[in-house]
């Protein structure tokens, strides 16, 4: 499942009922498109790419309630490089923004964490 860039016909990922999230990355050296899911509690959804050397990643995330919910959702973010290195992590994340440049040819993944109860 892509990070980045997104491409066009992808579907939605994930067909659980609680938690929608939307995440919007935009890679400046092509066109972006949003992408949602749905996450349940205390559940995890990892997206990968592989993306080019020297490469100016940007995103922006946001957490959305569940239908039905009143109380806003969280999740924890992390995005790793293949050997591990956090460029970027945000606990009880509900909404924000990213930013980093590859060192080199790599795959990344960026896991977001439900932190909602099961059920």
């Amino acid at each position: 499942m892509p990070l980045l860039p997104l491409l066009p016909g992808r579907p939605r990922l994930g067909r659980a009922p609680l938690l929608p999230l939307l995440l919007l990355l935009l890679l400046l050296v092509g066109p972006a498109r949003p992408i949602s899911f749905q996450l349940p509690g205390k559940a995890r959804k990892c997206l990968r790419e592989e993306i080019h050397r020297d490469t100016l990643v940007t995103g922006e995330y946001e957490i959305g309630a569940p239908p039905g919910s009143s109380t806003g959702p969280s999740a924890n973010l992390k995005i790793t490089d293949s050997a591990g290195h956090i460029l970027y992590a945000k606990e009880d994340a509900t909404k924000g923004k990213f930013a980093f440049t590859t060192e080199d040819y790599d795959m990344f993944e960026a896991c977001f964490e439900s932190k909602l109860p099961v059920g």
